[in-house]
């Protein structure tokens, strides 16, 4: 009796627990997310000024040797522990949008590490970036709930997620068909498998890292499968998830595959924390419309960001201005996605590169040359007659 009154009371607790979550807990998801992208953002510079370190010697070694690398190495690892543990505090619909902070911040990371520049758009880019992740976590949900081992195998069995995992299966099978049947490797398609699968990652994530939140305050999960079939499955699909993003990221360039990838993986993350978590449940209208406004202005955001580190810019990577005929008839690659036109060119009237001119004797006459035709009176007459009419003029008058 002691024993179920004990349980009885440890479920209440629990319960009590995971229904009041603080805005004290959504502000440590939203340090730990914006903590975690700016140690992630940190160490990608400081492992790419490692290569470049490392091509600028004479003797090169491997970068592995290097102790900048590890330290890189080091940074990257506690960012993502800091990402996977904010999901434990905060709805997935506010933790994967916040992964702008990593594309801002290696604006002005890249220029203090790797001297490069900051153009008016990055500018511009970061503001919006800025505005839309204010709204985002203004108007998120504040009635974030914990989920505890029993409650993570309840929301596998309702119809709403199985309904979710049918669709994302049937889709996820006519993308496998297109690029490995079909042969169509483009950048959506690649992009497509990984995020959802992503979607996949976020929910395991969120729920590995709520059960052992649990664990640490006192309320052990660890007796339920759940846990361990969640975390075998958050390791899995992100495995694949990074196989095929690095795929896209070989295929392509990284100014068309960041900014995709970012929207295509909040989009996933929002529809998991949806449909699984119920994250919009008790929200409003408006703060459901403003918080899609947020996610808009900050997928903008990224895109201004990106765009303006295209290599098309030539006179920056090879040193070789382009002349101003070129320059004049490409249209600059700002005004539209770089993910929708690959290159817009203006038809020219002139051809480029020294012009040759025909000679007298490379044109061919359109009539016979020992045909004259005589507007007058409609008659042609050939060389040989013309002569002879001209002679006999000449010996007429003489």
């Amino acid at each position: 009796m002691d024993v179920l009154n004990r349980t009885s009371n440890e479920t209440t607790t629990i319960s009590s627990l995971l229904e009041h979550v603080t805005y004290q807990d959504l502000l440590i998801g939203c340090i730990l997310a914006i903590s975690g992208n700016l140690l992630i953002s940190i160490s990608l510079n400081v492992q790419k000024y490692t290569h470049m370190k490392n091509e600028a010697l004479g003797d090169q070694i491997h970068y592995t040797k290097d102790p900048l690398w590890w330290i890189g190495l080091v940074l990257m690892a506690v960012g993502e522990i800091g990402n996977f543990s904010a999901y434990g505090f905060a709805p997935a619909s506010l933790v994967a949008p916040l992964g702008t902070t990593t594309v801002v911040a290696n604006i002005f990371l890249a220029a203090i590490f790797l001297k490069e520049k900051i153009r008016a758009e990055h500018l511009f880019g970061s503001a919006l970036t800025v505005i839309g992740a204010f709204l985002i976590v203004t108007f998120s949900s504040s009635k974030e709930k914990v989920f505890e081992g029993s409650e993570v195998t309840e929301a596998l069995k309702t119809m709403t997620f199985t309904v979710y995992i049918i669709i994302e299966i049937i889709v996820l099978g006519v993308v496998l068909f297109l690029l490995y049947k079909v042969k169509m490797k483009k950048v959506v398609i690649y992009l497509l498998i990984a995020d959802i699968i992503a979607s996949i990652t976020v929910i395991c994530a969120k729920a590995v890292s709520g059960m052992l939140q649990l664990t640490f305050e006192g309320f052990s999960q660890m007796s339920y499968p759940g846990l361990y079939i969640m975390a075998i499955a958050m390791v899995v699909s992100a495995v694949i998830q990074v196989k095929y993003l690095n795929m896209a990221m070989r295929e392509f360039n990284s100014t068309v595959v960041v900014p995709t990838h970012f929207v295509f993986f909040t989009i996933s993350a929002i529809l998991a924390g949806i449909i699984f978590y119920k994250e919009f449940w008790g929200m409003n209208g408006l703060e459901i419309c403003m918080f899609l406004v947020g996610c808009i202005l900050s997928f903008i955001g990224v895109y201004f960001i990106t765009v303006g580190k295209t290599p098309g810019s030539i006179e920056e990577t090879q040193g070789e201005p382009l002349n101003n005929t070129e320059h004049s008839q490409q249209v600059s690659p700002s005004l539209f996605p770089s993910w929708l036109f690959a290159t817009i060119n203006v038809g020219e009237v002139q051809p480029k590169g020294e012009v040759s001119h025909l000679t007298d004797t490379d044109r061919e006459p359109i009539l016979p040359t020992d045909v004259v035709y005589h507007a007058s009176d409609d008659t042609l007459f050939s060389e040989g007659d013309q002569q002879q009419q001209n002679y006999g003029a000449t010996t007429d008058s003489t």
